[in-house]
């Protein structure tokens, strides 16, 4: 280079369109990412407070001190600012007479035809007189 200038040079057109495609492509895959976490952060609150409902419905048997006879029961919880639905299947156990094998199923909508957000499975002794 004559009288001591340096030649400039910059990036071309093609390291540009490159540079960004790869910035497009990285930057899709983390919105996909947050998007799942997101998605599987609200899916994991909903399941929690659903086992909560049902661990609490069970609770409260133990805290009445009753003996449930075999049936189904429904009823609804509020938690969380929000009502739940709940079915409780009681049934006998005829190798362990003196307790009973309690259910509970808890949905998010009133509609029991759908999959329940959480099940709980409890045995539940006969109480002391």
């Amino acid at each position: 280079m004559a009288g001591g200038q340096r030649a400039l040079r910059g990036f071309t057109l093609l390291e540009v369109m490159v540079a960004l495609a790869v910035l497009a492509i990285s930057l899709a895959a983390l919105g996909r990412g947050v998007s799942s976490y997101l998605d599987n952060a609200s899916y994991l609150q909903e399941r929690t407070l659903a086992t909560w409902v049902a661990e609490n419905r069970i609770a409260e048997l133990r805290v009445l001190n009753v003996w449930p006879k075999p049936d189904t029961t429904k009823g609804s919880s509020m938690l969380a600012g929000r009502e739940w639905y709940w079915v409780q299947e009681v049934s006998a156990l005829k190798d362990l007479p003196d307790n009973r094998q309690v259910r509970i199923q808890v949905f998010a909508e009133p509609d029991a035809g759908a999959s329940p957000v959480a099940t709980l499975i409890a045995l539940l002794g006969r109480p002391q007189r």
